[in-house]
């Protein structure tokens, strides 16, 4: 089992999530990867889309403090999925320690920006 730090989506992150698995091309088969903001903007192909991903990508990550990435959960994706090349399971993942003892610093976040952080097991 792999534990991460997730932050739990709002209308933002809901509408970042939505325009990435729109217009992001993956390449990950059969696993769960975490990827960055560079490797997410690479796989996207109108240049307006790219720009909207890195702005409000920016925004959120100045809103919570941390950096961000992408974790594609893409371990049990349907066949239609694959052939499309569509991301099925995305989130936003902090790089916090996936356990009680950054409570304190998932509290301070939440209070800061208004979202909050769970640890998820995949």
């Amino acid at each position: 089992m792999i534990r991460k730090s997730i932050l739990v989506e709002n209308q933002e992150i809901k509408d970042l999530l939505s325009v990435i698995k729109q217009h992001y091309a993956s390449d990950n088969r059969k696993t769960i990867q975490e990827v960055s903001l560079n490797h997410v903007v690479n796989n996207v192909y109108k240049q307006n889309i790219k720009n909207y991903i890195i702005e409000k990508w920016y925004t959120l990550e100045t809103k919570v403090g941390h950096q961000i990435t992408l974790l594609e959960n893409n371990y049990n994706k349907s066949i239609i999925n694959k052939l499309y090349k569509k991301s099925r399971d995305l989130n936003f993942v902090i790089k916090t320690r996936p356990d009680d003892s950054s409570r304190e610093l998932h509290d301070s976040i939440k209070s800061a920006s208004n979202i909050d952080v769970v640890i998820k097991e995949f």
